[in-house]
């Protein structure tokens, strides 16, 4: 709720500078002029954090001092694309505002002790940046912009896969236990303890509806600034976002998941007695390129 209410905080910051920005047009006779056009680009995204990922997904890895180690990191980048259209208003000599309407891919790739996740979530974003431009030439500007965007989430999977014990014939197991254990003279030893409520009993593979699993957002809204040029109807932008709603909330309460299973817990890391971390943000990089129509030639001067 505090990353929320903290976005629409920035959206109202917006909407008292498009109103100056506003003011100003109308104090020199010069309404605001839009001109459209269309957006594709290439994306590169991540989670911040790997932290709490495997007790999520119902697994925990100790060593053999029985320290808790967990997942270590994602891959550096799932790469993806954005498509859609864009939109500019003219707001002074210098200032903008752009918006867009696009489809965006984002997701993360892991592996990491023996275990491998690739999620993939796709969401219908609205980008809205204030832009400063500098004129180079007739033809070339130069700018740089920030804003907010809003994200809901359309389609996407998410692809578990177990490596542990795959080359072992019989295939190792996990043990069903929520605590690790260590007998040297027995030479037996449960270190990656498994949490049964969360796929069923122990699994290999699995694919889930990315937005469909309990626990997952299904908005995404953040920050976002951008850098680019312009050579008439043409704009190249290269862009950050950081998500201020996390793609998983592992404060999810999962209380019926247990009690089918006759036990008294809310969640996986509760199960373990693990303190729960910070849920991760997603955040992305991309370039994109867009091309608006008729170059301001109905009543835009630059």
């Amino acid at each position: 709720m505090k990353n929320v209410r903290y976005f629409f905080g920035l959206a109202l910051l917006a909407l008292v500078l498009l109103n100056g920005f506003e003011a100003e047009a109308q104090r020199r006779n010069k309404a605001p002029l839009v001109r459209l056009g269309f957006r594709a680009g290439f994306n590169m995204s991540d989670l911040t954090s790997a932290k709490g990922l495997d007790i999520y997904n119902g697994l925990a890895y100790f060593d053999e001092q029985l320290n808790y180690i967990g997942f270590t990191d994602t891959k550096p980048f799932k790469y993806g694309f954005n498509v859609g259209f864009a939109g500019q208003a003219q707001l002074s000599d210098s200032w903008f505002l752009q918006g867009n309407l696009i489809l965006t891919t984002k997701g993360y790739k892991l592996f990491t002790q023996n275990v491998e996740i690739d999620a993939a979530a796709n969401y219908l974003q609205i980008p809205i940046d204030v832009m400063y431009k500098y004129e180079l030439s007739d033809d070339w500007r130069v700018f740089a912009s920030a804003g907010a965007f809003f994200g809901v989430g359309l389609f996407g999977f998410t692809d578990f896969e177990d490596h542990y014990g795959e080359n072992e014939k019989p295939r190792g197991q996990h043990l069903n236990a929520n605590k690790p254990s260590l007998d040297p003279e027995m030479g037996a030893h449960n270190l990656i303890c498994f949490d049964p409520t969360v796929h069923g009993q122990v699994y290999w593979k699995d694919k889930d509806d990315t937005f469909a699993s309990k626990g997952t957002l299904g908005v995404d809204a953040g920050l976002q600034f951008s850098l680019g040029a312009e050579y008439k109807s043409f704009q190249l932008m290269l862009t950050y976002q950081y998500s201020l709603t996390p793609l998983y909330d592992y404060n999810k309460n999962f209380k019926e998941r247990y009690e089918a299973k006759g036990m008294e817990h809310s969640t996986a890391f509760e199960y373990f007695d693990i303190a729960v971390p910070s849920s991760p943000h997603q955040h992305l990089i991309s370039i994109s390129l867009s091309y608006f129509l008729d170059n301001w030639q109905h009543g835009i001067r630059w």
